[in-house]
């Protein structure tokens, strides 16, 4: 009987040691780290925000998991541990800046990981010359474009609260072989000659067809401004509507020709692809010079607007190059005190759906890299669609505002910026419909003010110094 009990003694404690093996052999993993920053790229104004709710445990649900931060990668946690995911850090200096994180679990697993960001306040696209006395301005769609019964003279009595600076896509009427003036541009300039006190200023676009007519099926030709009779006649028109050679040189600060100018014209295939880039708008350019010239108003630059000028093998695109650099290379003495200028538009990845504006900035200072500093770059078109989402568009437009606050900081001056645009306009394009920073009504679009969220600051109406 002792030998039996010595014997299940024995036994037991066998059994013991194995659950205690087992249970010590248990797999208890580290914790799997998703580091989410936003936006990648900012200024020394730029509020970036950490976000690490998505990392999970096998054993510890996220809530249980805990961070350290430490934003400078100095080896100095800034951030001790705390269960809480999300924070947010404004750097001062200018820089490529890494953060270091961990996340530990419960058992005191720990996780590394890094990211990088890039710190920049774009002085360097501020131009030391502008045509214009303020800047930022707005693009002004004066066609309906889906909002009917819009009153062009309610909607800028909102827009000129806040942007001084008004840019406009369309001059000379449409379907008519007569050199008349727009009826809904003729309204904006009747505004500001009612307006002096307000001492508005204009962009003033033109239609695409000024440089090549053509594309639904028709075969293309010339543009109307290739001819030196049509933009003498244009010039002419223009002093008409303003009512005298004065008021064109008051409010006109610079004349764009067409839009988006490699988006539009000749596809590369057509047979007057070629003829489109080297000689269309090289002509469109030097008439028009002329006839302004001409008439007395040599004052007033001309240039275009690029939608995607390429940051690699620029030559490769033909209307982009040729047309930047025949801009550069014929600028006239005596327009914008000799310093040429071409307008890129530049919306945020994923066909405008991002909210991250930070590759953006990468562009303009991409593409202001690649022109060597001439022609200097100013942002036609850049924002939002709420198509996306109203918080979405109001995060978008405030950083477009913070990027520029860190240059107006320093010298009271920015790139000169067009935000785009003024109202919603349902009948553009999906992604397009509701890009405006007002509200208005959604029957009378009657405006009705800024849109929730977004925040102008108020130097955008003051003259620059």
């Amino acid at each position: 009987m002792k030998n039996l009990k010595v014997f299940f003694s024995i036994l037991v404690a066998f059994f013991t040691m194995v659950i205690v093996i087992v249970s010590c052999s248990k797999n208890n993993n580290s914790p799997e780290v998703i580091l989410k920053v936003f936006p990648t790229v900012g200024s020394t104004m730029t509020e970036f925000n950490i976000d690490m709710s998505e990392s999970n445990d096998l054993e510890d649900h996220v809530s249980k998991l805990s961070i350290r931060v430490d934003w400078e990668s100095d080896g100095v946690w800034d951030l001790d541990w705390t269960t809480e995911k999300i924070h947010s850090q404004i750097y001062g200096t200018e820089g490529d800046h890494n953060i270091q994180v961990e996340i530990k679990d419960t058992d005191g697993n720990v996780t590394p990981t890094s990211e990088s960001l890039k710190i920049t306040n774009s002085n360097h696209l501020v131009p030391a010359n502008s045509p214009f006395s303020y800047n930022v301005g707005i693009n002004y769609e004066t066609w309906t474009a889906g909002r009917n019964n819009r009153d062009i003279g309610k909607d800028l009595d909102t827009v000129t609260k806040y942007f001084k600076l008004i840019k406009t896509y369309h001059t000379a009427a449409v379907g008519t072989s007569q050199v008349i003036i727009d009826p809904t541009m003729l309204e904006v300039i009747n505004y500001m000659l009612a307006h002096e006190e307000a001492k508005l200023e204009l962009a003033l676009g033109t239609n695409n067809n000024v440089l090549a007519n053509g594309g639904y099926g028709s075969p293309w030709t010339p543009g109307l401004m290739t001819s030196k009779s049509y933009t003498d006649e244009w010039v002419q028109m223009l002093i008409n509507s303003f009512t005298s050679k004065a008021n064109v040189e008051k409010y006109v600060k610079l004349i764009m020709l067409g839009n988006e100018i490699d988006a539009n014209g000749p596809l590369t295939s057509d047979s007057k692809f070629t003829d489109y880039y080297t000689k269309w708008i090289p002509q469109a350019f030097d008439s028009l010079k002329a006839s302004l010239h001409d008439a007395g108003l040599k004052d007033i630059p001309v240039s275009t607007i690029i939608a995607n000028y390429p940051l690699s093998d620029p030559t490769s695109k033909k209307v982009q190059y040729t047309s930047v650099k025949y801009i550069k290379d014929n600028w006239s003495p005596d327009w914008n005190s000799g310093e040429p200028l071409v307008l890129f538009n530049q919306y945020t990845p994923d066909w405008g759906k991002s909210t991250d504006f930070g590759p953006v900035i990468t562009y303009f200072e991409g593409v202001e890299s690649e022109l060597g500093g001439s022609p200097n770059v100013y942002v036609g078109e850049t924002g939002y669609s709420a198509e996306y989402g109203e918080g979405n568009e109001a995060k978008v437009i405030n950083q477009v505002f913070t990027w520029l606050d860190s240059q107006y900081k320093k010298n009271k001056l920015t790139v000169p910026l067009f935000v785009f645009m003024a109202f919603d306009h349902p009948a553009k394009p999906p992604g397009q419909k509701k890009m405006g920073v007002f509200n208005n009504d959604s029957i009378t679009n009657v405006p009705k003010g800024i849109k929730n969220g977004i925040k102008l600051p108020a130097w955008i109406s003051k003259k620059k110094n």
